[in-house]
């Protein structure tokens, strides 16, 4: 069990478990484990002597939790970073689009990871449905990741990660991705220096407008604390790495494009229906003990 980062309130209450798809399951184990979840891939079935299952993604087992509804509508942010795109990965993107988006980089469907949260409220333990949380693809030492909305804001893209390493004697010059980074993503890399990160972060504050800040540090959507300028409502941070002894040339870049608005209401409003759901149980409760 893990706590969804993005998602935890300061008060600690939601925990999510996780249940990956097994796209790429192969070992005996593996398969194994899939079949007792319901998940099982065409190489798993002939593995296990069962018939082929029927083409298509599986959805994840019914495991009694309470079916989230959609209430809120993803508002666009109305700033530059709406428009940022990561290998055309937008936020607000539907997950099919999403999906076509990293198919296209990779060249492979991205690994889908599904979740169901669960928190405690008056004593009483409540889960959700899982539902898809998460998205992987890889090209080579290129990764990236989708984060996806719970089911009450649909299924839209609230967060983007990236993270490219690049071999000593193949790297970008530095000179170049400054000016290329500047030029899409209007963020200003410092020049870097030997054996030491730099990281510069694009914000959009409460009034839709956008600064840079150097250094920004993590950003929870449920911690006003965390928050480095008042009311923050996205920002797309850069990390960039020299390589070891030549600072000329980039050794790794990360970028971290989310939406904090939208995982802001996300996060209220998921406990108020985990919370309403325990509430209308109690209400209806009829249950007498004997005497």
């Amino acid at each position: 069990m893990t706590r969804l980062s993005l998602l935890a309130p300061a008060l600690g209450l939601l925990t999510a478990g996780i249940l990956p798809v097994p796209a790429y399951a192969q070992s005996m184990t593996d398969c194994l484990l899939a079949h007792n979840q319901g998940l099982v891939t065409p190489a798993c079935a002939r593995m296990l002597g069962l018939s082929a299952p029927n083409p298509g993604p599986q959805a994840p087992p019914d495991n009694g939790g309470i079916h989230l509804k959609p209430t809120l509508a993803y508002q666009p942010l109305g700033n530059p970073l709406e428009q940022a795109s990561i290998v055309g990965l937008t936020l607000g993107q539907s997950q099919a689009n999403a999906t076509t988006a990293m198919k296209s980089y990779c060249g492979t469907d991205p690994e889908v990871t599904n979740t169901y949260l669960s928190t405690t409220y008056k004593g009483v333990d409540v889960k959700t449905q899982f539902f898809p949380s998460q998205m992987v693809c890889h090209k080579g030492q290129d990764n990236l990741t989708v984060h996806l909305s719970p089911p009450v804001m649909g299924t839209v893209v609230t967060r983007i990660e990236r993270n490219v390493t690049f071999p000593s004697d193949a790297s970008p010059r530095f000179a170049e991705l400054q000016g290329d980074i500047a030029s899409k993503y209007g963020v200003h890399l410092p020049p870097l220096r030997a054996s030491m990160n730099e990281e510069r972060t694009l914000y959009a504050d409460a009034r839709g407008q956008t600064g840079e800040k150097e250094n920004g540090g993590p950003v929870s959507a449920m911690d006003p604390m965390t928050y480095e300028v008042p009311g923050e409502m996205a920002h797309l941070l850069l990390t960039i790495q020299p390589v070891m002894g030549n600072p000329s040339h980039v050794a790794n870049i990360s970028f971290d494009l989310q939406d904090i608005r939208a995982e802001r209401a996300i996060g209220g409003e998921l406990l108020k229906q985990m919370n309403g759901s325990v509430d209308a149980k109690l209400a209806n409760s009829d249950v007498k003990p004997a005497l």
